[in-house]
C-alpha cells in the first residue's frame, strides 16, 4: 500500500471517528453497540458501566434497549451475577411479547441493533434460552428483513442475530456495498464463515475501497461505527512482523521453535558481569509458560488476548489461556510435573475442549502447548497423537524443560 493511500485511509478513519462522536442523542442499545463494536478503538462509553446501569434500570423499568445492552456486555466480556439474572428475566419477558401492537409492528420489530444484542445475550446463557429466543425472533425477523425500509447493513445485523441463535434462515447479504459490515462482524466472531479465508480477504479489500469512496458524514452513526470497526480489524488482523497471513500450521511451527529460543534463557551459575548477580529464570508453573508464550506471540499477533472469558455453559464460564481472535484460535497451556501421570493432560484437555467448543461455538479450534517438566520425551509422540484425537484439537506442541533447569 502506498504512502498516499495510507494517509487517505487514516484520514477516512479519523472522519468516521468524528462522525461517531458528533451524535449526542442515541438509544441505550445503540450506545452499547458502539462500545461493543469499537471496544479497542476509543469507544464513546464503557460497556461494563452501561450494562450495570441497564441491569439496575431493568429491575424497575423494563426496556428492550436495556436488555440488548446487557446482551452486548455478555458477549464482550461476561456478566456479574446481578447482570446475568437481569438478562435471564429480560429474555423471559421479551420472548413473551408480541411483535405487533394493534396490527402495527412493535418498536423492536426492525431495530436490528437491539435484536442483535438480545440474540448475543441469549447465546451467553444456556441452551434453553437460545431455543426460546430463536423461536421468538423467527416469528418476525424474516418478515422485517424483507421490508423496503430495512437497508442492506441492517439486514446484515438481522442475519447475524439469527446466526448467533443457530439459524440460517436469513443469509448474509452479499452486496459489495456491505463488505465492511461483514468484515466488522467477523471481527467480533459472529460474521459469515462460509465464504472462507478468500471471501474474508475480498471483503477486506472492498472495505478499504468503501472507506475512501464514501463521505463519513453521510453515514448513520451505527453504520459509521461498523465501517470503522472493519477498518480497525483490517489493520490489526494480519501479523505485523510476518509477511502475509499466518495459517494454523504456521502458528504450530512458531510454537515448535520455543526450544530453540530457550537456548539463551537466563540460567546463570555465576554472574556474567563484574559486580552482578547470577540469575535463574525458573519456569515453575503453567502461568510462567503462558507468560513465555505471550511474549512470543504478542509482537506477531496484535489482537492476542490472554485469560479470555467465553460464553457461559450453565454455571460454568470457560476462560482460555491465550486466544487469537483474527484466527479464532485458542491456545491452551498445560504443565506436566514430575509427579503427574501423562494421562492427566488428556483428561484436562478433553474437559477444556468440551467447554470451549460447545454447539454453535464459532472457533477454528485449539492448539495445545505442553511444558514437560519431567522430560518424558519417550511419551511425547503417543501423547500428541492422543491429544489430536480430541474433538476440536488441531495440533499439540510438547516442549521438555531445558536440561540445565534440573
Amino acid at each position: 500500500m502506498s504512502t498516499v493511500s495510507d494517509v487517505l485511509l487514516q484520514d477516512a478513519g479519523d472522519a468516521l471517528r468524528r462522525r461517531i462522536m458528533s451524535v449526542s442523542e442515541l438509544s441505550p442499545s445503540d450506545r452499547a453497540f458502539l462500545a461493543w463494536a469499537l471496544h479497542e478503538d476509543t469507544p464513546r462509553d464503557d460497556l461494563a458501566a452501561l450494562a450495570t446501569a441497564s441491569a439496575t434500570n431493568f429491575s424497575t423499568t423494563r426496556s428492550y434497549h436495556d436488555l440488548a445492552t446487557i446482551g452486548y456486555a455478555a458477549h464482550a466480556g461476561g456478566l456479574d451475577q446481578a447482570q446475568a439474572q437481569a438478562l435471564r428475566h429480560g429474555l423471559t419477558w421479551i420472548c413473551g411479547r408480541s411483535p405487533e401492537i394493534d396490527g402495527e409492528p412493535a418498536p423492536f420489530f426492525t431495530d436490528a441493533v437491539a435484536l442483535l444484542g438480545i440474540a448475543l445475550g441469549s447465546r451467553f446463557l444456556a441452551e434453553d434460552e437460545v431455543g426460546t429466543t430463536a423461536r421468538w425472533m423467527l416469528g418476525f425477523v424474516p418478515r422485517a428483513a424483507k421490508l423496503p425500509a430495512v437497508e442492506a447493513w441492517q439486514r446484515c445485523l438481522l442475519s447475524a442475530a439469527l446466526h448467533a441463535l443457530r439459524s440460517t434462515v436469513i443469509p448474509f447479504p452479499l452486496d459489495s456495498s456491505v463488505a465492511d459490515i461483514r468484515t466488522a462482524l467477523r471481527a467480533r466472531s459472529i460474521g459469515p464463515v462460509e465464504a472462507g479465508r478468500e471471501g474474508a480477504e475480498t471483503d477486506e479489500r472492498l472495505t478499504l475501497g468503501l472507506l475512501m469512496q464514501q463521505i463519513a458524514h453521510d453515514l448513520p452513526v451505527v453504520r459509521a461505527a461498523l465501517r470503522l470497526a472493519g477498518f480497525s480489524w483490517i489493520r490489526r488482523s494480519a501479523p505485523v512482523v510476518v509477511p502475509g497471513r499466518m495459517a494454523i500450521p504456521d502458528v504450530v511451527q512458531l510454537l515448535e521453535r520455543v526450544p530453540a529460543g530457550l537456548r539463551r534463557w537466563a540460567w546463570e551459575e555465576k554472574p556474567r558481569i563484574k559486580g552482578g548477580e547470577a540469575r535463574k529464570c525458573h519456569v515453575d508453573h503453567e502461568y510462567h509458560v503462558q507468560d513465555l508464550l505471550y511474549f512470543l506471540l504478542a509482537p506477531v499477533f496484535p489482537d492476542l488476548k490472554d485469560e479470555e472469558y467465553f460464553p457461559s455453559l450453565g454455571q460454568k464460564q470457560p476462560r482460555t489461556d491465550l486466544f487469537i481472535p483474527s484466527m479464532k484460535l485458542i491456545i491452551e497451556v498445560k504443565f506436566l510435573r514430575q509427579t503427574d501421570k501423562v494421562s492427566k493432560i488428556i483428561d484436562e484437555v478433553g474437559s477444556d475442549a468440551s467447554l470451549y467448543l460447545t454447539k454453535g461455538a464459532d472457533y477454528s479450534g485449539i492448539i495445545i502447548f505442553v511444558w514437560d517438566e519431567s522430560r518424558r520425551t519417550e511419551e511425547h509422540a503417543l501423547l500428541r497423537k492422543g491429544l489430536c484425537e480430541i474433538r476440536g484439537v488441531l495440533d499439540a506442541v510438547l516442549v521438555p524443560s531445558p536440561g540445565r533447569m534440573s
